[in-house]
C-alpha cells in the first residue's frame, strides 16, 4: 500500500454529504472575520494590528475563539479549512490512478465540482470530470 499524507480519504460522495453541514459553520466563520477585521483583529496573525486593541485582559476576542472552535470541528472530520473569507475547505481524496489530491469546495459554489493536486492549490483545480 501506498504511503499517503494523510489518513482520510473521501469518495466524492461522501464530500457532498459533509456540504449541508459545513454550509452554517462556514457562513457563521465567514461573519465572525468580517467582524473580527473590522474591530482590526488579524485572524492569520492571531492579534490586534497596531492601535486597535480595546484594551482588554482577553488575549483572543471571544469571536476569535469561536473561529478556532469551528475550524477545529472541522478539521476533526478530517476537512482542511484553506480560506475562512472564502469558506473554502478541500477533502483529501484518492484520484482513479491512488494520487493523493484534494476535492475542492467554496461557500458560494453549489456543488464540488473541483480537485487539485496536494501542493497545486486553488489556482491548480481541474473539473471534477478529470477526477
Amino acid at each position: 500500500m501506498a504511503d499517503y499524507y494523510f489518513n482520510k480519504h473521501f469518495t466524492i460522495e461522501e464530500a457532498r454529504s459533509y456540504l449541508p453541514i459545513l454550509k452554517p459553520l462556514l457562513q457563521e466563520m465567514r461573519l465572525l472575520a468580517i467582524k473580527l477585521s473590522e474591530a482590526g483583529f488579524d485572524i492569520y496573525k492571531a492579534k490586534y494590528k497596531p492601535g486597535f486593541h480595546p484594551g482588554t485582559r482577553r488575549e483572543f476576542p471571544p469571536e476569535f475563539e469561536r473561529v478556532v472552535e469551528l475550524i477545529r470541528l472541522i478539521n476533526r472530520e478530517g476537512i482542511e479549512v484553506k480560506s475562512v473569507e472564502q469558506g473554502m475547505v478541500d477533502f483529501p481524496a484518492l484520484r482513479g490512478n491512488k494520487e493523493e489530491v484534494f476535492l475542492c469546495w467554496k461557500l458560494d459554489e453549489d456543488d464540488i465540482e473541483f480537485w487539485h493536486p496536494l501542493q497545486g492549490g486553488y489556482r491548480a483545480r481541474e473539473h471534477i470530470d478529470d477526477f
